[in-house]
């Protein structure tokens, strides 16, 4: 009786005092502009630029952990998945501008909205019960298949199907973070050699930034909403503006 009420009023303390959904996303664009700026103004790969891009690693996951939190508290997901795809499309000529290659090869490379998109209709695929779930599991396959021209691919789509699944467990929804990102170090020596590959773990430190999360949204603002989509492809058209004018 005593555990449980010392647990009541922990988790009564988390949610007075942790960090809400709008905090958690500041922070992960924080990061994510640090890493963009380092790439596109700091492109010498010495000690600095990777310690500064490392800081970036956190934005990731923490997104995707948004992602599935939206999934749940959504009162539309088909409207929820047509914000990310429209994000996706908006987001790509500015992706490609940035970090220079060609906008038309999208088939190719093109930003993680799409691997974002991906993730979440996979998560809605293997939450439709009435499917047999080797149906469902093949749905997961395709999305993570489709994902590849995504910056990190399918990494995106489990990170967000280990939040997604495991939601209510903690142990088991961090024990599946971890796996997937030890599949993200892996993938270093299978798919791309190129960076230092344990930054790749950098990913990891997201983990306590999200068990401070405290289940509330924080402020309500349609702005802060679509501000949220909206700041991704503004900030790689900045970036880009800004590179042109440096020279």
């Amino acid at each position: 009786m005593k555990n449980a009420e010392e647990k009541m009023k922990a988790d009564n303390l988390q949610k007075n005092t942790g960090l809400n959904a709008n905090t958690l996303k500041l922070i992960a664009v924080i990061a994510m502009v640090i890493q963009h700026a380092t790439i596109v103004f700091y492109p010498t790969e010495n000690a600095l630029h990777w310690t500064l891009y490392a800081v970036g690693r956190i934005t990731a996951p923490v997104m995707c952990f948004m992602i599935v939190e939206g999934y749940y508290h959504t009162s539309n997901i088909k409207k929820y998945l047509m914000r990310l795809f429209v994000a996706t499309l908006i987001s790509h000529i500015p992706h490609a501008l940035a970090f220079g290659y060609s906008p038309y090869e999208f088939w190719k490379v093109t930003s993680i909205m799409w691997c974002l998109f991906l993730g979440l209709l996979a998560l809605v695929i293997f939450n439709k019960k009435e499917i047999p779930l080797i149906l469902r599991l093949f749905g997961v396959g395709i999305c993570c298949i489709l994902s590849f021209p995504g910056n990190l691919n399918c990494i995106i789509v489990l990170w967000i199907m280990a939040f997604g699944v495991f939601r209510d467990s903690n142990r088991k929804k961090y024990t599946a973070f971890f796996i997937v990102t030890l599949c993200y170090l892996a993938e270093f020596w299978v798919i791309s050699s190129h960076g230092i590959p344990w930054i790749r773990l950098v990913s990891l430190l997201a983990i306590p930034l999200l068990l401070m999360y405290n289940g509330k949204l924080g402020k309500k603002s349609k702005w802060i909403q679509y501000g949220y989509y909206l700041f991704y492809p503004l900030h790689l058209l900045v970036l880009y503006g800004l590179k042109m004018l440096i020279g």
